[in-house]
């Protein structure tokens, strides 16, 4: 009794092209592509068939490769606790290790600022303030805070006030911003928030030394006050 042993034609291409720029595997893909490589041999004479299942397998994987392998940048899972690598699709995650809700609509820069430097951890402290406020307005985001500001007088408990202070032209919605600044605020503590056209006095007194130097800082006084350092 004989047996016969049937085995695949060889390849009809030797020297087959590489795949089309469009079938191109990542990481995952290629890797599986690789593994297969016996079977890989007949691809081109079969449409790519194999390669674009193995593609169709990486694309659930994908995501988590480029998550979990070592990279020139640090090792796997490193980025997702990296303010500055985490991808924006993990930041609500990364934010709950300090405490820190996104806000509904918030820009990628606006959440890893928020990670960093608000809420959480470092809610009630003159950086959660600032960093409050500093989301809601725009251009050069100027904030001023000014701690125990009150007076004996009109303020009993002035050791326990504080006013903040922005631009108008950088304050799209005052309203917001003073929302912001109150989720962060201490409790018990008073605050006082203001919405200015220009730079105040004290600012002016802050700045420079001596009245010559304002002289030679600004032309006229309307260019002084419009300032906003």
């Amino acid at each position: 009794m004989s047996v016969l042993l049937h085995f695949p034609p060889e390849p009809t291409q030797t020297d087959a092209p590489p795949p089309p720029s469009n079938l191109a595997p990542d990481t995952f893909a290629a890797r599986l592509y690789a593994m297969l490589a016996p079977l890989a041999q007949y691809d081109y004479d079969n449409q790519w068939s194999l390669l674009i299942l193995c593609n169709a397998i990486g694309t659930a994987y994908q995501l988590i490769e480029d998550w979990v392998r070592d990279s020139a940048d640090g090792p796997g899972w490193s980025l997702l606790l990296d303010l500055d690598r985490c991808p924006p699709e993990a930041l609500p995650w990364l934010g709950q290790f300090v405490g820190v809700r996104l806000l509904p609509g918030a820009s990628d820069a606006d959440n890893r600022q928020r990670i960093g430097s608000t809420d959480g951890f470092k809610r009630g402290t003159l950086a959660a303030l600032k960093g409050a406020a500093w989301n809601t307005l725009t251009g050069n985001r100027s904030v001023y805070v000014h701690e125990r500001d009150g007076t004996p007088t009109d303020v009993p408990n002035y050791a326990y006030h504080l006013t903040v202070v922005t631009y108008t032209s950088q304050t799209p919605n005052p309203a917001a911003t003073q929302a912001a600044l109150l989720a962060q605020k201490p409790g018990g503590l008073v605050l006082a928030y203001i919405v200015i056209d220009g730079q105040t006095y004290d600012q002016v007194v802050s700045r420079f030394a001596t009245y010559a130097d304002v002289r030679a800082a600004y032309a006229t006084y309307g260019a002084m006050t419009a300032d906003e350092p």
